[in-house]
């Protein structure tokens, strides 16, 4: 805009300078430029070359005049064209000096507008700061609000796990107790009923012995009833035998009958000693008596016990018995050996004893 203005003030002034110019040429070239015309006739010429002196003079200074006066004319224009030369340089000084405040007005009002600008700019750049100020503030705040809200959660999340953490220790304790209690009374219910199993096992245990005292008694006393029957029967069959001894020395009969009947003696006194030795091994229990074992025993020449047969009778006295002849090893052998024969394959019959 200001450009503008400056080219059109200058485009005036060289105008208005080009136009004060001409108008001091004219003013110098005023002067009357047209050539006198000429005489049409030739007798005017003759008479202009008649002129006398005094004409001539006369015309002299009449052309010192006219000259005079154009000079005069000339000095006037040049005065008036000096006038208007000055007049338009103040002019153009006038116009120079208004272009120039005009200039310094349009530097003043661009330096206002360059300073209402920047001063726009900076008000703009400050109000950026504000907001990146503020932004940075929300943001820092958010920020402190996260962690605070973080800080907040994981305190009340490790405040939480201690509670659950105290709360499961109370009740692991509780139950750690009522465990403790439900186990101590477990442990007296127990004792009460393994004391009173005890008791009445006792009592059972104490009724099975006097039961079995009784059942060994009566076949402690059958036993020896049938063993004084039996040596009894010995006795009268071995008496019968010695009296039939007797007669057959007195009769003067052979020795053979006395050695078959000394034999079988024999036989069964070593029989007695074997299982004699058999009951010195046996650990016998109270449930076993009155109860027997039938087994085929073979023995060596000298004693030692070769096989053990299957037992024939209750279970739990063949069993035991088995263990006893076992543990026995080396039954008693005659050194007779038609008798000793005889007991190499020997049928027991074994019969607890307490």
């Amino acid at each position: 805009m200001f450009r503008n203005e400056d080219g059109s003030i200058r485009k005036a002034l060289v105008i208005s300078l080009g136009l004060h110019l001409l108008i001091g040429v004219l003013f110098l070239v005023g002067v009357n430029f047209t050539t006198p015309k000429r005489p049409t006739q030739a007798a005017s010429i003759i008479e202009a070359t008649m002129i006398d002196d005094g004409m001539v003079a006369a015309q002299a200074e009449r052309l010192a005049e006219m000259q005079a006066q154009r000079d005069a004319e000339q000095a006037a224009a040049q005065a008036k064209a000096d006038a208007e030369q000055k007049a338009a340089e103040e002019a153009e000084r006038k116009a120079a000096e208004k272009a120039a405040a005009d200039e310094a007005a349009r530097q003043a009002e661009q330096q206002k507008a360059v300073a209402e600008q920047k001063a726009k700019a900076e008000a703009e750049r400050q109000q950026i700061l504000e907001q990146q100020r503020k932004a940075e503030e929300a943001r820092k705040a958010a920020e402190a609000k996260k962690q605070a809200e973080a800080e907040a959660a994981r305190k009340a999340a490790e405040a939480r796990k201690q509670a659950e953490a105290e709360a499961a220790r109370k009740a692991a304790e509780a139950k750690k107790q009522a465990e403790a209690e439900a186990a101590r009374k477990a442990a007296e219910a127990k004792k009460q009923a393994e004391a009173e199993a005890a008791r009445k096992a006792a009592e059972a245990k104490k009724k099975a012995e006097a039961e079995q005292q009784r059942k060994a008694a009566e076949a402690k006393k059958k036993a020896e009833a049938e063993a004084a029957r039996k040596a009894a029967e010995a006795k009268k069959k071995a008496e019968a035998e010695q009296a039939l001894k007797d007669l057959e020395a007195l009769m003067g009969g052979s020795a053979g009958g006395s050695s078959s009947a000394a034999s079988a003696a024999e036989v069964d006194r070593y029989t007695g000693m074997i299982i004699a030795a058999i009951q010195r091994n046996w650990l016998v229990a109270p449930t076993m008596v009155g109860k027997q074992c039938r087994i085929n025993v073979r023995v060596a020449s000298d004693g030692l016990i070769l096989t053990i047969g299957q037992g024939q009778g209750d279970a739990e006295v063949c069993r035991s018995a088995t263990l006893a002849i076992r543990k026995t090893g080396t039954l008693p052998m005659p050194k007779d050996p038609a008798v000793n024969k005889q007991l190499q394959n020997l049928n027991l019959t074994l019969i607890p004893r307490l």
